[in-house]
């Protein structure tokens, strides 16, 4: 399949859920049917991984087989599920599980190779994306001695304009994920230009290399 016809059919799927969520958020006893059903949905896709393959199972998988599903979770007849909208949503989750596993594995495998090398910091992710004709941007390095991360940013604020964005963050060294309930070693900071954020990154290393 061509890059574009993916790219469109994944907009469908994110175009489904939202209106599937619409829906069921009508009632609650709707919500929940309609997240069991979701989720019934993606625990059968679990065995595929790759984004390609996900594309060939929705072109087999009948809306029917929803109702099938349904009936096998005892999901009650009186909710009216949109049985299209469920399937496309669930197949969106499962896209993004997809996308979520690879970059862990992505992440793990950075991890491994600077821990072998001795590495002090480590880039986890760098992400640049264009959005209206402006360049946005996400970054994410850890110290790996102590598990300090550096997430950097640019984020668009309707009163400020462009906003450069530094916050520390406590990760796991093993996994780069954040610890929870651990606080921040230094407060998030916001900057005007680029160049202020990448002084004060600076300045962060230096202070965070030197406890080491």
């Amino acid at each position: 399949m061509a890059e574009q016809e993916i790219r469109e059919q994944i907009a469908q799927w994110r175009q489904a859920e939202d209106r599937y969520y619409q829906l069921v958020l009508t009632a609650p006893e709707l919500y929940t049917a309609g997240i069991q059903l979701v989720r019934a949905v993606v625990n059968r896709l679990s065995e595929v991984t790759e984004v390609e393959a996900l594309l060939d199972a929705y072109a087999q998988l009948e809306v029917s087989h929803l109702v099938a599903i349904a009936e096998e979770i005892d999901l009650p007849r009186r909710h009216f599920i949109n049985y299209d909208l469920a399937r496309d949503a669930a197949f969106y989750l499962r896209y993004r599980e997809i996308l979520e596993a690879k970059a862990q594995a992505e992440v793990q495998a950075k991890l491994t190779e600077a821990q072998a090398q001795a590495e002090e910091w480590v880039t986890l992710y760098d992400n640049e994306t264009s959005r209206q004709g402006q360049t946005f941007f996400q970054k994410l390095e850890i110290h790996l001695p102590d598990g300090l991360g550096l997430y950097t940013s640019v984020e668009l604020d309707w009163d400020k304009g462009r906003v450069y964005v530094l916050e520390p963050i406590v990760l796991d060294p093993a996994t780069g994920q954040p610890k929870r309930g651990v606080a921040p070693p230094d407060p998030k900071q916001e900057f005007t230009t680029r160049e202020e954020l990448a002084a004060a990154v600076a300045k962060l290393h230096s202070k965070y290399s030197n406890k080491t």
